[in-house]
């Protein structure tokens, strides 16, 4: 999108007149405040939404003893059916109040899983088995792909993580098979290649974004809490299903047409990368097992070249959420890792008044590069 110094610069150079720069203008200005009108109209009907669902399981709640069961599921059950139907009267039949009937779909899933929730507990269900998370996510999942709702495909991620750590909890044979912060850094780029596979097909490519990102940001919280870890042993199952994520990405890449229909197809090369290295990582551990300090250091060069990668991809493809993305992650590594090697070699009060400044500087730099190349992008595609 073009700005104000861009038109004036076309009126200097005379490609347009100043009356086409002044409609011109009129009309980037009619364009920011209508978007950012459907910003407040989505903010505000999510927030209403959630505070109608919360006050509602609160009411629920309050007057829960005094309420026969069979009344309990009958206004459980009537309540989701009920959001679910004006949501889609609103959004569908009506037609007249969008931002608010997809609000109102995305409240009948929460709504949804607290009902899973709360008619186990009528019925003496445990209320922490990971199988009511999965009925949870299923029923979530036509909002995803029959409404093609972005908000409902970012609750189905989270709940697929929450689903996989209660599993774990449960089961333990699992324990010994693949460690939990492997689980799921495996589940991240499991959701990852979920949702590179999406943008292949139109009718499921809006939950290609939401799949990505919050795939893209567990593996990079997980792989950052990898740096940590001394005493580390990768489990029996985890080069298996790190093969199995590499062979599917694979898949994807190769095919020339495929690889046209990806819109971050540097980055999906960047993860594949990324897989490959983990998978070697874990078989090479199986049979040769090294120092434990080899661990830390191995997976904070990975980390750290995963960042650099993904500056680049962003920088490469002028894709300003990967670049913001890698941003983010190098603040908290470089805090860790100052904690790591200058907590006992400084004073304390020296420590913290160097890392402040230091903080600071680097965020000032950053900051003032992501500016530097949001605005060069929207000059090139201008």
């Amino acid at each position: 999108m073009f700005d104000e110094d861009l038109i004036r610069k076309w009126v200097d150079n005379g490609t347009i007149n100043p009356e086409q720069a002044r409609k011109m203008s009129e009309d980037l200005a009619e364009y920011r405040e209508e978007h950012k009108s459907k910003g407040q109209i989505i903010a505000f009907s999510v927030i209403g939404t959630i505070l109608i669902g919360v006050g509602a399981i609160l009411f629920i709640a309050s007057h829960w003893n005094g309420i026969p069961d069979y009344a309990k599921t009958l206004l459980l059950v009537g309540s989701t059916l009920g959001i679910h139907l004006s949501g889609y009267h609103l959004r569908y039949q009506k037609q007249e109040y969008p931002k608010l009937g997809s609000a109102l779909l995305f409240l009948s899933a929460i709504f949804f899983g607290a009902s899973v929730f709360l008619i186990a507990q009528i019925y003496n269900v445990n209320a922490n088995s990971h199988f009511l998370v999965l009925i949870w996510l299923l029923g979530s999942l036509p909002l995803v792909y029959g409404y093609r709702s972005t908000a409902s495909a970012g609750l189905c991620s989270l709940l697929f993580f929450i689903w996989g750590g209660l599993l774990y909890s449960e089961n333990r044979r699992l324990e010994g098979a693949i460690d939990i912060l492997d689980l799921f850094l495996l589940q991240g780029l499991a959701l990852y290649l979920a949702g590179t596979l999406h943008e292949l097909f139109e009718r499921v490519k809006s939950a290609a974004r939401p799949y990505k990102f919050i795939g893209l940001q567990a593996t990079l919280l997980f792989l950052f809490l990898h740096t940590f870890r001394l005493n580390y042993e990768f489990g029996k199952i985890t080069p298996i299903i790190y093969a199995a994520i590499a062979t599917g990405l694979l898949l994807l890449l190769l095919p020339s047409s495929l690889r046209a229909r990806l819109s971050s197809y540097q980055t999906d090369a960047g993860i594949f990368i990324l897989v490959l290295l983990l998978l070697g990582m874990s078989l090479v551990t199986g049979y040769y097992p090294e120092h434990e300090k080899t661990y830390m250091i191995v997976f904070n060069v990975i980390f750290l070249g995963v960042l650099i990668m993904l500056l680049y991809t962003g920088y490469s493809s002028e894709n300003m959420g990967t670049i913001n993305t890698a941003m983010f992650w190098f603040i908290p590594f470089i805090i860790a890792r100052y904690f790591d090697f200058f907590w006992e070699m400084l004073p304390r009060s020296l420590f913290f008044i160097a890392g402040g400044l230091v903080m600071l500087a680097i965020s000032i730099l950053l900051e003032r590069k992501r500016r530097e190349l949001k605005a060069r992008f929207g000059r090139e595609k201008a």
